[in-house]
């Protein structure tokens, strides 16, 4: 009885895998349907056994054929400069620094149909950038294959009755932000103007907003997504919504997305900036956070992170306030205004201008390094934490050019509580386990040689924190998708449930792993994407 069991339980799994592409899935009639002809590709073969150079050579001149001048090959595109300028575009150098075979640029998202075929046909990877803003090789640009650039897909529209628009993921923050100001919108969304749409929601996505309506990923009534049977189809709670909620989350895992429908709500200008604090108010300053934290359903308007930066010697911490009205004096920010800083950059703003402002810090061009770690909320061992960081980052005092900020944020209760709206999302948060209180070193560097040290010390940093909130009973297992480095296992973090549904979703949308194979930059579902 129990092997009958295991047997069936075995057929159900496969058939819940089958149930959306059919077993009998023909990618060359796709192509033809999609007006490719399929004689100038080699013929199929298992994703493993194929060259991968000659085909993306193939891929690449056929996207060329099909959809000229969209499509830029390296070496190839005679007096452009549109292959360089498009590298140095993007915000981390190891980024900058990846030579794909060629850059494509759809249009729409028929044209990504055609784009997933030819992969799945020739066996050659892709990667897809929005924004650009991830800080390791291959998360949004592919060595030898082919890139996805979706600058030509920046459509955005407001619904008639302005409660929602819908958004492609060509566009950053700031495009969506200006285009909402005009009627006195705002969704919820990126802190930093350009960073892209479409890579920061499935990721989570964190917002001056977040207390009073949850992460971006909650805020998402649709997804246009193209599969990897290169079916258009459209996600909400209502309509796969399995796959709604895996988007929520899950990353790049289950097709790529196209468009999104954001809810929208009124917003006038704001009151936010920065602060400057040095040394001696470190205690102060670590008070009103630990407070505002604890206290964020008080005020819901409120938003605040806390960064410490080592830099020439010095030491000094920048307090990012922002409240969702012009309200220089909300009570909440009541222990935050009592704090005399060295200088106050805090002022009534746009949203566009704020996130402007966010950008000034985070130039294009250097070695960067991202990492997130979550504990619970708690101010001893927040200070562990900080001072642990001053003794670590003391050895890479010979760095050239080394700028090390090492900022904290409350995931605060009522975010996770509107985290439960339309299903919940993939992050397995839980509002009883709350507040929790999240850390995200982000060293920026000039010179490849000091790589593995920068990472070496944030690796050896949480490695002691984890230790020491295990100690205290303040451990948690949680990483932030959109701050997590190369090294870190982002699914795993969600909870085994949680990892073992996003798998199972998978299985059934894309049962033959083209996302996991085909698309291998970023965070997957099994594994770190590399080891330290």
């Amino acid at each position: 009885m129990k092997v009958l069991t295991l047997i069936l339980a075995a057929a159900a799994r496969y058939a819940l895998s089958q149930s959306f592409e059919p077993a009998d899935f023909n990618i060359t009639e796709v192509l033809l349907k999609n007006g490719v002809d399929t004689s100038v590709l080699t013929e199929p073969s298992a994703l493993t056994e194929r060259n991968v150079y000659t085909g993306c050579f193939k891929a690449c001149n056929i996207l060329s054929f099909l959809f000229h001048p969209d499509v830029i090959v390296d070496g190839i595109t005679e007096g452009s400069t549109e292959y360089a300028d498009f590298n140095k575009a993007y915000w981390s150098q190891q980024q900058e620094l990846v030579r794909p075979h060629c850059i494509f640029y759809p249009e729409n998202a028929q044209n990504i149909t055609t784009l997933i075929s030819i992969s799945r046909f020739s066996g050659c990877p892709f990667a897809v950038k929005s924004g650009g803003h991830a800080a390791f090789a291959n998360a949004s640009n592919i060595e030898g294959g082919v890139t996805v650039a979706f600058a030509k897909m920046k459509g955005l529209k407001l619904s008639a009755d302005k409660k929602s628009v819908d958004v492609q993921p060509g566009n950053v923050w700031h495009d969506v932000y200006s285009a909402l100001e005009k009627d006195s919108l705002a969704v919820v969304g990126g802190r930093v103007s350009p960073i892209g749409v479409g890579g920061l929601t499935t990721g989570g996505g964190i917002s001056f907003f977040a207390n009073e309506f949850g992460w971006a990923c909650d805020n998402v009534e649709s997804y246009e997504v193209v599969t990897a049977s290169a079916k258009i189809i459209t996600a909400t709670p209502t309509s796969y919504s399995d796959l709604y909620w895996a988007l929520r989350g899950g990353g790049n895992n289950f097709g790529i997305v196209t468009s999104l429908k954001l809810r929208t709500f009124p917003l006038g200008k704001m009151w936010g900036g920065d602060r400057i604090f040095l040394e001696p108010q470190f205690p102060a300053t670590i008070d009103a956070f630990i407070n505002l934290g604890n206290n964020a359903a008080k005020d819901p308007k409120a938003a605040q992170i806390l960064s410490f930066v080592v830099q020439g010697g010095s030491k000094f911490a920048s307090a990012q306030l922002e409240y969702a009205e012009p309200n220089a004096n909300a009570s909440i920010f009541s222990e935050w205004n009592a704090i005399t800083p060295a200088v106050d950059n805090i002022t009534i703003r746009t949203l566009p201008e704020l996130t402007d402002k966010l950008a000034e810090t985070s130039p294009n061009g250097l070695r960067q390094s991202y990492w997130a770690q979550t504990v619970k909320l708690d101010r001893d061992l927040l200070t562990f934490i900080l001072n642990a960081f001053f003794e670590e980052s003391a050895k890479l005092a010979d760095v050239i050019d080394l700028l090390n900020p090492l900022s904290f944020q409350v995931i605060t209760v009522p975010q996770m509580q509107k985290m439960q709206q339309n299903g919940g999302n993939a992050l397995g948060l839980d509002p009883e386990q709350g507040p929790l209180l999240l850390i995200n070193p982000a060293p920026q560097w000039t010179d490849a040689a000091d790589d593995e040290r920068v990472n070496r010390f944030v690796d050896t940093l949480f490695k002691r924190t984890a230790v020491e909130a295990e100690k205290r009973g303040l451990a948690s297992r949680y990483i932030y998708m959109n701050y997590a480095s190369r090294y870190q296992d982002v699914i795993a973090s969600y909870g085994h449930s949680n990892k073992v549904k996003l798998k199972r979703i998978a299985r059934k949308y894309d049962p033959d792993r083209v996302f996991q194979k085909l698309q291998p930059g970023y965070f997957k579902l099994d594994g770190a994407p590399a080891s330290l």
